[in-house]
């Protein structure tokens, strides 16, 4: 029997760079939370959006039902955000991303869950780097592995799967379902916004 399979959004980060709330910016017309959790619904059957305090969603006309949370801490970074949607979702496993990633392949997360075995987490690397929100978590157990890290103040999110199975997942393996990689393309800034825009027109 296939285990349940989530997906928790952090979508209440700070968008220092790009000058305003990501989880609102138009990508191709459309909020780009919708456009994430369009892409997630594909594959995951539980939506967790995490919220920032007092952050105010978009409007998301036809987007698929999700469950909305407010992150319990309060400007502590996306570690902070999984703990929150973590003890919200009900799923054995999460996939968990974060709002500025319109171009999320759907392949990618089943992809993700297809090498779940008994792994703790499986996260891509990509350039060099784990990309932890873009990554799949056994639920239970790296909740628990969060808070303890999160207890010791330490806010990494990599930092806290240290001693925990994690499977990696290498630029090769990934192009089979994600030739260009364009799940792990955020838009940080307005220009990387427009620049994913026209990758995705073409």
């Amino acid at each position: 029997m296939a285990e349940a399979l989530g997906a928790v959004v952090v979508a209440g980060g700070r968008g220092r760079r790009f000058g305003s709330d990501k989880a609102a910016a138009l990508f191709l017309g459309r909020p780009m939370l919708a456009v994430v959790l369009d892409a997630l619904s594909e594959s995951c059957d539980e939506l967790v959006v995490v919220r920032a305090a007092g952050q105010a969603l978009p409007s998301l006309p036809g987007a698929p039902e999700f469950t909305l949370v407010e992150d319990e801490y309060e400007d502590q970074g996306p570690l902070a955000g999984l703990i929150t949607g973590f003890g919200v979702c009900q799923s054995d496993l999460v996939f968990a991303t974060s709002t500025d990633a319109p171009l999320l392949q759907p392949l990618l997360i089943q992809k993700l869950a297809d090498l779940a075995g008994r792994h703790d987490a499986v996260v891509p690397m990509v350039g060099g780097y784990l990309q932890p929100l873009s990554a799949l978590y056994r639920r239970q157990t790296c909740l628990s592995a969060f808070e303890a890290s999160f207890a010791r103040d330490n806010r990494r999110i990599v930092a806290a799967l240290e001693g925990l199975d994690v499977r990696t997942i290498n630029e090769t393996d990934l192009r089979t379902v994600d030739p260009g990689l364009l799940s792990f393309r955020n838009a940080n800034t307005a220009a990387e916004l427009e620049a994913l825009e026209r990758i995705a027109r073409s």
